[in-house]
Parts: C-alpha cells; sequence; structure tokens
C-alpha cells in the first residue's frame, strides 16, 4: 500500500489475521498466468508505478502522545519530514514499538514490538513486525530485533537469539540477548511458509548485534563483543563486516578498546557511521571509510548521541541527543557541521532511520 504524506492511517488488525490476510495476498501473486496476461499485467504495473514518486521521510520513535507512561509501554512509530514538519503517526497500541526501518521502495516498515512477551520477560523482549508503509497490515515475522533491509526490498538482516528463548543482557531497547547471532530472512518466503531464518554468524563465543545491509547488497556490517564482556560498557564491541551469503569469515574494522555502535552504509557505500565511546563514557557520532580507514569523531559533548542515520542522498546525518533529559532527534552535515535540533517535545523523538517514502504523485505534501 503506498500513502499520501497526508493520510490518515489504517486501524490495525490484530496480528494473527493479518498473517493470514497476508500470505492469502502473496499465495495469490504467484498464480500463473498466460504470456499475454502476463504482458497486460507488466504494462499496468509500469503504468502503475509511473504514478508514484519516492520521497525522503523519517520514520521514528516517539512517546510524545504519551510522555509520563514508560517508553517501553507507549513508544509507538511515526513518520516526519526531515525538517521537523508533517508528524504523521502509524502506530496505536499500549505496548512498546521501536527500531522502524523503511524498506527502500517506500512500501513497507520493519520495526520491533514488545507486544508479544509474556509477563515473565523483560519489557525490553522484542518481536519483528513487518506493515505497510501507512501502519496497516501489521504482521509479525519471529522473536528479534534492529533490522534493516537489503537494496532490493525483499530480505531482512537482524539479530536474534539463537537459541530462541534467550533473553536481553540490558535494558535497553532492542538490546542484544546473551547468545545474539546475525540472521538473514526472506520476508515473502517466510510468510508463505517457503523459508526461516538463516544465521549468519552462529558463534557461540561472541555477541553480534546491530546489523545493517550494504547498498550492493553485498555485505552485512555489525557490532560484536565477547559473550563474557560487560554490558552496559562492552569495551571488546568492534565493527566487522560479512559478506551477506555468510560465506567467508568476518573482516574486523574497528582496533580499540572502546564500544562501538550501531554501524550504517552511507547510501553510495563508501562510509560508515557510528556511535563511538571516543574521549569519555558517553557516546558520540564517528564516520569511517568503508574499509575501516579514515575514522573521524563528529560529535563532541558531554551526553549520548546515538543511532546515527543518513540522508537518501548522503549529505546529512540524524541521531537523538538527550535534552533537559528527553532524547530528540538532531541533523548535522555529513562532515559534522550545522548541528541543529529537528524535534522538541514532550516524550522522547529518538531511534530515526531516514529513508524514502512511496507517494502518489499529487498527493504530495512536499
Amino acid at each position: 500500500m503506498s500513502i499520501s504524506r497526508a493520510s490518515t492511517p489504517s486501524h490495525i488488525a490484530a496480528h494473527c489475521a493479518a498473517i493470514a490476510i497476508g500470505a492469502a495476498g502473496l499465495s495469490a501473486s504467484i498464480a500463473p498466468v498466460n504470456s499475454s496476461s502476463a504482458a497486460a499485467a507488466g504494462a499496468s504495473t509500469d503504468a502503475a508505478q509511473s504514478n508514484f514518486v519516492l520521497e525522503s521521510t523519517v520514520a521514528f520513535v516517539s512517546t510524545r502522545d504519551n510522555p509520563t507512561t514508560n517508553p517501553l509501554l507507549a513508544a509507538e512509530i511515526y513518520l516526519i519530514n526531515p525538517d521537523g514538519t508533517n508528524v504523521q503517526r502509524i502506530t496505536f497500541n499500549t505496548d512498546g514499538d521501536g527500531f522502524p526501518s523503511l524498506s527502500p521502495d517506500g512500501k513497507k516498515i520493519v520495526f520491533d514490538s514488545n507486544r508479544l512477551r509474556t509477563e515473565s520477560e523483560p519489557l525490553n523482549t522484542s518481536y519483528l513486525f513487518v506493515m505497510e508503509a501507512d501502519g496497516s497490515q501489521q504482521i509479525v515475522l519471529r522473536r528479534g530485533s534492529s533490522a534493516s533491509w537489503s537494496p532490493d526490498s525483499k530480505n531482512v538482516v537482524f539479530h536474534a537469539s539463537a537459541s530462541g528463548v534467550g533473553l536481553p543482557i540490558k535494558a535497553d531497547p532492542g538490546a542484544a540477548t546473551e547468545d545474539s547471532d546475525i540472521f538473514i530472512l526472506n520476508v515473502d518466503d517466510f510468510l508463505l511458509g517457503v523459508e526461516g531464518a538463516r544465521n549468519l554468524t552462529n558463534d557461540d563465543a561472541t555477541i553480534d548485534d546491530d546489523p545493517a545491509w550494504s547498498p550492493d547488497g553485498q555485505t552485512i556490517v555489525f557490532t560484536s563483543h565477547d559473550r563474557t564482556d560487560d554490558p552496559i560498557n562492552s569495551v571488546t564491541a568492534e565493527i566487522y563486516t560479512l559478506s551477506a551469503d555468510g560465506s567467508g569469515t568476518r573482516h574486523r574494522l574497528t582496533f580499540d578498546t572502546e564500544e562501538e555502535r550501531s554501524p550504517t552504509w552511507s547510501p553510495d557505500g563508501t562510509r560508515i557511521v557510528f556511535s563511538c565511546r571516543r574521549g569519555g563514557s558517553d557516546f558520540e557520532i564517528c564516520v569511517m571509510d568503508a574499509d575501516g580507514s579514515n575514522q573521524v569523531q563528529l560529535t563532541n559533548n558531554l551526553v549520548g548521541d546515538l543511532t546515527p542515520t543518513w540522508s537518501p542522498d548522503g549529505q546529512q546525518i540524524m541521531f537523538h541527543r538527550p535534552v533537559a533529559g528527553r532524547l530528540q532527534l538532531f541533523v548535522m552535515n555529513a562532515d559534522g557541521t550545522n548541528q541543529h535540533q529537528v524535534t522538541n517535545t514532550p516524550g522522547m523523538n529518538a531511534f530515526a532511520n531516514w529513508g524514502e517514502l512511496r507517494v502518489h504523485i499529487g498527493q504530495s505534501t512536499k
């Protein structure tokens, strides 16, 4: 489903019903057709595609509509223009939703939610869901967190408990489990029951998390630290890359005794932005070339700067930092200049993913 930036989100069906609807729709999409009908369908698809454009947008997490409640019970997903205008709420529940990621084709969002956790499990125990970009058709995928789309919008990479029952090692949203590995899942095949998630790292000695897919589709970047390390300040946490097909060995990009988090590729694949503990206990935003060279610290303050995300043109970076005790979104140029605040509301505004939204021509609000 494609939406206008000014549209009102659909009401959400129960996730079990959505699974049935989603699977039925996918099954219908692969029904055999003859050549003439296929040609007609192709022409129709081409015409339909020409009626849409991709517009820069930010998916993020906020408690602005319920700022006094525990964020793990009140966080919802919103869309916003990169300049902070045209805020649009797209999830509505009494659980915690987080870490939205827009598919490159602008049609879907994969996200975390704790709505399926049991009463005995920590509040940040999360499952992955996928939904249309307007918030409709929310479908549970499996247990896991912090997903990133492949460039063709067919697969997601994420971290999850290798055993399937591991619990988070700390209280942060999206925290890795004590047996966290990096997994890849083809969304359509999974919903059809054709294929399950595939474990890429499968390493009992390390905790692997925060994966992101390279723009050329060939490589996964992620963080990894020793399983015996302090989960609050993981001094062995480093950034690695691995082939997206799981072949070969992991390649280490950072070498220090400071924790790195949340690596993300620039749109042209030449650079990686990440959160780094440099010169103190707080996190800053750092950037490096894709081979780990030319590391540069972009921010320098006494508060945590986290979850950086590139603009689609690679010219800017959005991240969050606390302001008067509330997480807010900031934007800066890719070289660290012109840092400025984008949101300023009650509650938190955080965990941004800057991507593109598929919008019908004539309905754009830009």
